[in-house]
């Protein structure tokens, strides 16, 4: 008997499209704290943000060295026999570091509409970035929160760049696959039969009671109508549990963008992880929602 699978088909596309997003937004994340952390250097101001590019930071801190635009007691000794160049030089080293930097928002803005290639430009020169500050730091613990988050941004760039080209492969949302489990179909001329149509709308099956006295996250709840949904992760499990009862759950040490469905009552119910909120939405419409950037 034939199967309609376009349901699934067009939840794997929103799945991909929403990791590319997600790895855009980690590029854009780039962009900004590289932005701020050059104006904190650049008015001495003690705060450094990560999320940053090593090298356009390093070049304009050479500038800021060499022109004498440090307090002095960032010199130690020796101040009076040194010679400062002049403040034009920190200037160029400043503007390099600027273009460095805006090519990293030309990467995010071109890579818009599935144009991966960008994300891959934008992939390359992070990389050679974090090559970088791996031979002018070395591997120390004072360096491990930079290296960490440099390898958070590779992987996501990572995994935008698989998501685009396994989207590509899928085939076109209205050319999906048909199959009986989604929606009733006439298939040569005769219409499937009234118990396979109460079948297609029954409520999702209950994986088991969610267990209460185990250790777990709440990421985000909400009660709606008769429904206490819950979205919450236990140890490196994401859950969505309904007035008790888990319904749909994802395993994964490291959390990227997903939706966790269930139908109730006629009604359909999802919970996920967009790349940058946890959301809840009820009937096609969110109900809740909240930051959580990591």
């Amino acid at each position: 008997m034939a199967k309609f699978s376009m349901q699934d088909q067009t939840s794997q596309h929103k799945i991909y499209e929403q990791k590319y997003r997600t790895s855009r937004m980690n590029l854009l994340l780039v962009v900004v704290f590289t932005a701020i952390n050059l104006f904190l250097l650049a008015i001495n101001a003690d705060l450094y943000f990560l999320f940053s590019a090593f090298i356009p930071y390093f070049i304009t801190s050479i500038g800021m060295f060499i022109c004498g635009r440090f307090p002095e007691e960032y010199y130690v000794d020796g101040l009076e026999e040194m010679i400062f160049l002049d403040n034009s030089v920190f200037v160029i080293m400043l503007v390099i570091s600027l273009v460095l930097t805006l090519l990293y928002l030309l990467a995010w803005f071109m890579s818009n509409k599935q144009r991966v290639g960008w994300i891959i430009f934008a992939l390359v020169f992070f990389g050679i970035d974090t090559l970088g500050m791996l031979f002018i730091n070395g591997i120390s613990v004072e360096a491990i929160f930079d290296i960490l988050f440099h390898a958070w941004v590779i992987y996501y760039l990572i995994l935008g760049i698989r998501a685009h080209y396994k989207l590509k492969n899928l085939p076109p949302e209205e050319e999906a696959e048909v199959s009986c489990e989604d929606t009733p179909e006439e298939i040569d001329g005769e219409e499937e039969s009234p118990e396979l149509v109460d079948e297609v709308i029954s409520d999702s099956p209950v994986i088991r009671k969610a267990d209460k006295n185990v250790k777990h996250k709440i990421l985000l709840e909400k009660h709606i109508f008769n429904y206490d949904i819950c979205y919450r992760r236990v140890k490196h499990t994401n859950e969505l549990v309904i007035n008790g009862n888990v319904y749909e759950e994802l395993e994964g040490v490291i959390e990227s963008a997903h939706t966790l469905n269930a139908r109730i009552d006629g009604h359909q119910i999802a919970v996920g992880y967009n790349g940058t909120h946890s959301f809840i939405s009820f009937d096609g419409d969110i109900i809740a929602r909240k930051l959580r950037l990591i």
